[in-house]
């Protein structure tokens, strides 16, 4: 399965969702599935990239570890981020609380699944 068709099953499977990404650690998509057309997932994931930097070296300042995951609540949508390796993580934003934690273990089993192909 190539990364555009592993996206595209976890869009089929959250309700609310409004788009999802591959991203690398810079803040660079690698891949993309929109649902909304109009949400800027490109800026998005930049933004996200440069606050997980951020919160990796402050979990790493205060001896906590590697950050793993990181959740933004807005009063438009929730954007949910998971680690899949140093070099990459999974975004998937969604319209609501609605699909919050079933998004989360989505991203859970696909960061798993993509160790492998990214490395």
């Amino acid at each position: 399965m190539n990364l555009k068709e592993n996206l595209k099953k976890i869009s089929e499977k959250v309700d609310d969702l409004r788009g999802i990404a591959i991203a690398a650690a810079d803040g660079i998509i690698v891949e993309e599935h929109r649902v909304d057309s109009s949400l800027d997932l490109t800026s998005i994931v930049a933004e996200c990239g440069a606050l997980w930097k951020s919160a990796e070296k402050a979990s790493q300042s205060v001896e906590l570890g590697a950050s793993e995951e990181m959740t933004i609540v807005t009063e438009r949508a929730i954007i949910l981020v998971k680690k899949i390796n140093p070099e990459y993580f999974l975004l998937l934003v969604v319209a609501s609380e609605k699909n919050f934690g079933k998004g989360r273990f989505l991203l859970r089993m696909e960061a798993a699944t993509l160790v492998e192909e990214l490395s």
